[in-house]
């Protein structure tokens, strides 16, 4: 909602920008009103992007705000709409004959009259909500809202130390073999890998193990994660510094063809390396994709994504380089699990035997759910008690703790119904 509102917004902007243009200069007692309302609305506007991030987490005060906005955004409209109108019936009048003319004229200007009045009263509710704006103190609160969004659940994927990991070897090195294979001037071809999974099965942590362990065989390369409302220029941005190891002026002003034309031209005769990490639409792919000039000289791309589809997309045509994680084995759950709560993979007391086992079973083989229910039982007494109401509690209670919570959302936004119930 608050995306489509600024879109209406932007467009509202943009009329009373025309009004305050050269062909309207000379319109007396509105010309001031309107250059306040546009300015005021702008400021909103900058505003109302920043809503549009953190939208589903807004409160009620905001919520209420911005309903209100939109309504007064939508009459704006409709009163400069119709004052335009006015003031192109007095031009027709100016032709007509004299009469008619004189009609006409006097209809425009108690319509005019009628116009200026409304804007009168819709500076005073731009106004009011500008005051509103700031009682409400409704900048602080979208700030405090987006720091606690922007922290990336997938950050601490990529500064995992690889003594920590478990099971992990195996796929690393299939994807290794898989990218660097080959034989003859198929060595030397660009090529795309794309790993597929549901969210929580670590294909982050995975290709940035890849990622580790290639990086010194190619001239450049660059890491970046995506979103689910990715911020194209700002990914072109990322990829082009790491590349390059360059500042670049005014980057920031750049547009996406600036930015695709300056990352193609110097990759163009360089053998790199570029991990695109959690895809969630075709259309941002083949943007990125685009900025990646495919060069003969041992290119390589990784992907990842949740998608089957945009992972087919993504090696398109070659399908036979999606490369599909699995969840961990019965054996590396059970040695990441003790890990993380005894220090060694191999050291769980006989008593908890049979309530780690089951608690196992409803991780099912995800290592985000296993290292979350495990962070907790560290902190809880090592008894037969104490496990067991955690593992009654998973998927109800447990729900409260943030640990969880985090593992909760991850795993609903990567395709949570492939698990076990509960």
């Amino acid at each position: 909602m608050v995306s489509a509102l600024a879109g209406v917004m932007t467009s509202v902007i943009g009329k009373l920008t025309t009004l305050l243009g050269e062909e309207y200069s000379k319109l007396k007692g509105v010309h001031r009103e309107v250059e306040f309302m546009k300015d005021e609305l702008s400021s909103m506007n900058a505003l109302l992007q920043r809503l549009a991030e953190v939208d589903r987490d807004l409160d009620v005060q905001t919520k209420e705000w911005r309903d209100q906005v939109r309504e007064m955004s939508y009459d704006i409209e409709d009163c400069i709409d119709d004052f335009m109108k006015s003031l192109g019936q007095t031009d027709i009048a100016k032709r007509a004959g004299l009469v008619q003319s004189v009609i006409q004229q006097l209809k425009a200007l108690r319509m005019r009259h009628q116009i200026s009045s409304q804007i009168q009263g819709l500076k005073a509710r731009v106004e009011d909500a500008s005051k509103r704006r700031m009682r409400y103190k409704l900048d602080e609160r979208t700030f405090e809202c987006g720091i606690s969004r922007a922290i990336d659940p997938r950050l601490p994927s990529l500064y995992a130390e690889p003594d920590g990991l478990v099971g992990i070897d195996k796929p690393r090195d299939e994807l290794i073999k898989c990218l660097m294979g080959g034989v003859g001037a198929s060595v030397q071809q660009q090529k795309v890998i794309s790993i597929v999974g549901p969210g929580g099965l670590g294909k982050t942590t995975l290709a940035n193990e890849v990622y580790r362990k290639l990086e010194g065989q190619f001239q450049c390369r660059a890491f970046v994660s995506l979103s689910q409302q990715p911020d194209v220029k700002k990914i072109l941005r990322s990829i082009l510094s790491q590349v390059s190891q360059q500042e670049y002026a005014n980057i920031d002003v750049w547009d996406e063809e600036k930015l695709i034309n300056a990352i193609r031209e110097f990759l163009k005769n360089k053998r790199y390396f570029v991990i695109i990490d959690d895809i969630w639409s075709n259309q941002a792919w083949k943007i990125i994709k685009c900025a990646l000039f495919p060069n003969d000289v041992g290119s390589k791309i990784m992907t990842t994504t949740c998608s089957i589809t945009i992972a087919k997309l993504c090696c398109s045509p070659q399908h036979d380089h999606v490369y599909e994680i699995m969840p961990l084995t019965e054996a590396n759950s059970k040695s990441l699990f003790l890990k993380r709560i005894f220090g060694s993979g191999d050291m769980c007391p006989p008593k908890l035997e049979e309530v780690s086992s089951e608690i196992l079973k409803k991780c099912g083989g995800s290592p985000l759910a296993i290292i979350t229910v495990a962070s907790l039982l560290a902190n809880k007494a090592s008894t037969n008690e104490e496990w067991e109401r955690v593992y009654n509690s998973i998927g109800s209670t447990l729900e409260k703790d943030p640990g969880v919570e985090e593992m909760r959302k991850t795993l609903s936004l990567g395709g949570l119904s492939i698990f076990p119930e509960d």
